[in-house]
């Protein structure tokens, strides 16, 4: 068991409109999204990281442990964790990157609270994407980035990493072969997959638990598709539980943040004494944690961050077209 001691979040300002996206790529209908969280053009995983990690860090001890996730890092054959820790000044940490899929940063925080024990100074947790779909093929499943930060001790934190439970199949509904730019996805396989997965592990964490789906605060979700949410009803999940901590529909998917951001959101409105489920998805994989409020966390203002400020199609096109290929 560990605690969470402090956390931050960072959404970026521009909001990009997906209607105009997908109309112009030919491909009609009823946008999956209202707009794209999209970070400007000096922004990618690692200033985005940074500005997570900075509100986390704030008053705070330093860490010893840094621990990123990114399925986006901006540079190939480096260390992610280790730019980030001589970006925020801090020398002489152990530095860990943790790669697989977007509900990994649950790996992330179990890694951090193995290795943040008793006498040991905390760990730093920081999950950053901005995965750039530009082509027409995967237009439905266009990625927003954002980043979020927790920092992971021993004890005395605001909420308490409880049991997890873990399910699993063998899919390919979101896969990237070799170097290719972006990632290939195939709907009807994640829903599928999410939906099955989702439902076995929170039914895992019942049994460990004894607690029911329903009788959590919220539930922290990733949340690559509107549709996915809707999809966690047949496990007992209800709207309100979902009311606080669902973005999706507004500013897009956030990938390997996802899960960081609902989290944020719901820790935000949290009290002493309210149970929150995080549950994390990726390439066939769902993780259900238990997380036990203990304190009065001090608020990351993550909800206000969500609103932002539009930009025009032009300028998301700008921004993104290329932007895995070649340096801007």
């Amino acid at each position: 068991m560990a605690d969470i001691l402090r956390y931050g979040a960072y959404l970026p300002r521009y909001r990009a409109p997906l209607k105009e996206i997908q109309s112009f790529f030919g491909r009609p209908g009823r946008p999956r999204s209202k707009a794209l969280c999209t970070p400007a053009l000096d922004e990618d995983t690692l200033t985005m990281a940074y500005e997570a990690s900075v509100a986390a860090l704030a008053g705070a001890e330093a860490p010893g442990v840094v621990i990123t996730v990114s399925q986006s890092p901006p540079f190939g054959l480096r260390k992610l964790s280790a730019t980030l820790a001589r970006t925020l000044g801090l020398d002489g940490v152990l530095p860990i990157d943790v790669g697989g899929h977007s509900g990994s940063l649950l790996d992330a925080l179990e890694i951090a609270g193995a290795l943040a024990g008793e006498g040991n100074p905390p760990a730093l947790v920081v999950a950053a994407d901005h995965l750039v779909s530009y082509e027409d093929r995967v237009c439905d499943t266009l990625s927003a980035g954002a980043a979020t930060a927790f920092l992971v001790g021993a004890s005395g934190g605001v909420a308490r990493l409880g049991a997890t439970a873990r399910a699993s199949r063998e899919v390919y509904d979101v896969w990237r072969l070799g170097t290719e730019p972006e990632a290939r996805y195939r709907l009807e396989v994640l829903f599928d997959a999410y939906g099955a997965t989702t439902k076995e592990a929170l039914a895992g964490l019942e049994r460990i638990t004894e607690r029911p789906t329903s009788g959590y605060t919220a539930v922290a979700a990733s949340q690559p598709h509107p549709a996915t949410l809707k999809g966690l009803g047949k496990s007992g999940v209800s709207a309100e539980q979902l009311e606080h901590t669902s973005f999706v529909g507004e500013i897009g998917n956030l990938g390997a943040a996802s899960v960081g951001v609902a989290l944020a959101l719901g820790l935000d409105r949290a009290s002493a004494g309210d149970h929150l489920i995080a549950l994390g998805y990726g390439g066939g994989e769902a993780i259900a944690q238990e997380i036990e409020v203990t304190g009065t966390p001090a608020p990351a203002g993550t909800a206000e961050q969500i609103p932002g400020e539009a930009i025009d199609l032009s300028t998301y096109y700008r921004w993104t077209r290329g932007r895995q290929a070649e340096p801007h």
